[in-house]
């Protein structure tokens, strides 16, 4: 696997809060992904009162986080090829306005996950392409060898 670059993660991550960037580095080689997460603070809980575990929330975060990075740096290098070849300026221009979350299957925690750090990978499994602008992508996840595993099914409109 090749070191995603530390720009990628910059650019990708710039969307959310500086508190709520948990991907530390990132590893591709398609179709994987694989990550380095650190959660210091939950976003679920009172101030000073966390779960002390990994929960769905940051499950949210950190797929989304690892997939942003992965699909910049699938489009960078023209993997894909439903979707144009672009550059990281262009796939951050679809990451707010054109990629959906549309459906989450077999979200399963078998263990739980220490958020201060562990790794996450996630799979590229399926691409169906409806229209000339809808493409949807099936994705799996795993975090921690197994400790949380699923499917994220996703949209993304082309412009």
């Amino acid at each position: 696997m090749e070191k995603i670059q530390q720009i990628t993660l910059d650019t990708m991550l710039e969307s959310y809060k500086p508190e709520f960037r948990y991907l530390v580095k990132a590893k591709f080689q398609y179709p994987y992904a694989e990550g380095i997460f650190k959660i210091p603070k939950t976003a679920y809980g009172i101030e000073g009162k966390d779960t002390g575990h990994f929960t769905l929330i940051e499950l949210g975060f950190c797929y989304n986080q690892l997939a942003y990075t992965f699909f910049a740096e699938a489009f960078e290098k023209g993997l894909i090829k439903e979707v144009e070849k672009s550059s990281l300026k262009k796939t951050k221009e679809y990451q707010l306005h054109s990629s959906f979350i549309i459906g989450l299957d077999n979200v399963k925690f078998w263990k739980q996950i220490n958020p201060k750090k562990f790794q996450g990978q996630i799979k590229l499994e399926k691409i169906i392409q409806k229209r000339k602008d809808l493409i949807f992508f099936k994705t799996s996840y795993d975090f921690e060898n197994g400790k949380a595993t699923g499917e994220i099914n996703l949209a993304f409109l082309k412009k």
